[in-house]
């Protein structure tokens, strides 16, 4: 894998504000899914944004200098290290979703799932696990 690219923290606000505009106002035709895939980005994108304001850091490089220093994990996929991270876990609890074959997805792996489409067990943890970025998204989008 090559190095990551060295996004800003302006970047990344940019990002967030993209995606989730997106997926507001995508199209019904629009896969759900793939839906999913653009608001777990934005929050995604959205997170590390606050997250690097509040840390006095401006590049994705210091971000993940800090995150490895401090031990952390917020530098990854790790929505719920990252709602740790700005001291949301409690209103917006992230939960794993089971698999319809065998397992769970947990939530630094939503993207995961979306992206490939696996089967779930259960849809109503996709729709609760979707309502709860929104409600993270929201929250981001009146701090940026």
């Amino acid at each position: 894998m090559g190095k990551q690219i060295n996004i800003t923290r302006k970047e990344f606000q940019c990002s967030c504000k993209n995606h989730y505009h997106l997926y507001k106002n995508a199209d019904p035709s629009v896969s759900l899914q793939s839906r999913r895939l653009l608001l777990f980005y934005s929050v995604e994108c959205g997170l590390k944004s606050l997250i690097m304001k509040n840390i006095g850091k401006n590049t994705y490089e210091e971000l993940k200098k800090y995150s490895e220093e401090e031990g952390k994990h917020i530098h990854g996929h790790d929505l719920k290290a990252m709602v740790k991270e700005v001291g949301i876990e409690h209103k917006y609890p992230l939960k794993r979703i089971h698999l319809a074959k065998e397992g769970q997805c947990a939530p630094d792996r939503y993207n995961e799932l979306w992206r490939y489409g696996a089967a779930v067990k259960d849809e109503e943890e996709q729709i609760k696990a979707e309502k709860m970025l929104e409600g993270i998204a929201e929250w981001i989008t009146q701090r940026l």
